[in-house]
């Protein structure tokens, strides 16, 4: 980091839509640029559990309900015999939920985790 970056105000992070919310969206008469959002944020994420043997990065892609509970988890990068224990580590997790327009929103969130 260079010196006169310490000064620099970090850029707002904007929430970013998929497909389908973006066309619920326009099918309302809304603009994704308009609408306030709010991103999800975790509230409660358990340690980590231990992969005996693993090193290396998984990507969990976790659907997130209304309430900041994780419904759904997929992921990339697990050894087959691991799946099971990170899909019930990912569905501990909790969150303060997305909100959209002043109202709480199911969402989806993509995390890296690694192991060394």
């Amino acid at each position: 980091m260079g010196f006169f970056d310490r000064f620099r105000r970090p850029k707002p992070v904007r929430p970013q839509f998929d497909e389908g919310v973006a066309k619920r969206l326009e099918e309302a008469g809304k603009r994704t640029d308009q609408v306030q959002a709010v991103p999800a944020e975790p509230s409660e994420i358990p340690a980590k559990p231990a992969l005996s043997g693993f090193k290396g990065t998984v990507k969990l892609e976790l659907t997130v309900d209304d309430q900041g509970a994780v419904r759904a988890v997929a992921m990339d990068g697990a050894r087959a015999g691991d799946v099971t224990e990170l899909e019930g580590w990912a569905h501990r997790w909790r969150f303060r939920p997305a909100v959209m327009d002043g109202k709480a929103h199911p969402c989806r969130m993509v995390f890296e985790v690694s192991w060394s």
